[in-house]
């Protein structure tokens, strides 16, 4: 097969994609090949290229539903009950925040579960990533998270002091059970030493695989692409001001993790900012499958 151009080429068709639409606000894309663990991270601002690092800190909204389904597999033990089962599926699939909820009440902690989920992100190495309080309606919070990606004064998205993560950060998680999956071999085995097997891994990915969105990544690739993924925005009054999509993709051409977050201080205006997401996504699977010469 063609050897693949550096990821050069393709950054800056992301850059012409996000120009091309004329992006005003903040965008965070992350890719990371699954054959090489060759990564691509930008972070663009209305034509500029800002540092990556530390990245860019975004409310993670329903996003940090994979870092609680881990947190959860961590803990079920190897005959976990029917109703734990469907919440996790439900919590996934249909992104239930009180399935959510109830979830991490029944498996993980009944008071202080949003802070276990924050501490393994941490032994995973995912400094940015945080849970700080229950997904219910004026549910207290629990703490206040200063971390390196939400400290930067020159890349601000009003993150949530609820939950937070980054684009790689949350690429990576996805990495990290993309790789137990295939082979039960990486960092979540290696952290959660007895406590996560590729079994469990699969299952996660199916979750995710049903996750069934017509809109954001899946939107960029063929019909009937295997793409397991969650995404998230939050909608105040009507306006949305950030919305993200993290998945893995399998493709003929390669398997690649994509997280793509937009952020604008006033509004995204959904047409054109899932459309953004969707292009963005699209650009990123033919650059791994080259239509025949």
């Amino acid at each position: 097969e063609p050897s693949r151009p550096a990821f050069q080429n393709l950054e800056v068709l992301i850059r012409q994609t996000l120009d091309l639409a004329e992006f005003e606000g903040l965008a965070g894309v992350y890719l990371m090949d699954l054959q090489t663990a060759q990564d691509l991270h930008m972070v663009y601002r209305d034509g500029e290229m800002l540092s990556s690092q530390p990245d860019v800190a975004y409310t993670a909204s329903s996003i940090i539903k994979i870092p609680i389904l881990v947190s959860v597999f961590s803990r079920i033990g190897d005959n976990p009950d029917e109703e734990t089962l469907k919440l996790n599926a439900d919590m996934i699939e249909n992104s239930g925040n009180e399935t959510a909820d109830w979830l991490m009440d029944r498996v993980i902690d009944p008071i202080r579960a949003p802070l276990f989920v924050t501490d393994d992100m941490r032994s995973l190495g995912l400094e940015n990533t945080f849970l700080a309080g229950y997904f219910s309606l004026g549910a207290p919070l629990l703490s206040i998270e200063q971390t390196p990606a939400n400290q930067r004064s020159d890349a601000f998205t009003d993150p949530d002091p609820y939950s937070q993560t980054t684009p790689s950060d949350i690429g990576m998680l996805l990495e990290d059970i993309y790789q137990c999956s295939q082979n039960g071999g990486g960092a979540l085995t290696a952290v959660f030493p007895g406590q996560i097997d590729q079994a469990e891994c699969q299952q996660m990915i199916d979750h995710l695989v049903n996750n069934k969105l017509p809109v954001l990544l899946t939107a960029g690739v063929p019909e009937g692409t295997r793409i397991g993924h969650k995404h998230g925005w939050v909608s105040v009054n009507g306006i949305i001001n950030t919305i993200g999509d993290a998945g893995i993709i399998y493709s003929p051409g390669g398997n690649y993790v994509l997280v793509v977050f937009l952020y604008h201080p006033v509004q995204l205006v959904w047409d054109p900012a899932s459309e953004l997401i969707a292009d963005i996504s699209r650009a990123v699977y033919n650059y791994y499958n080259l239509p025949p010469q």
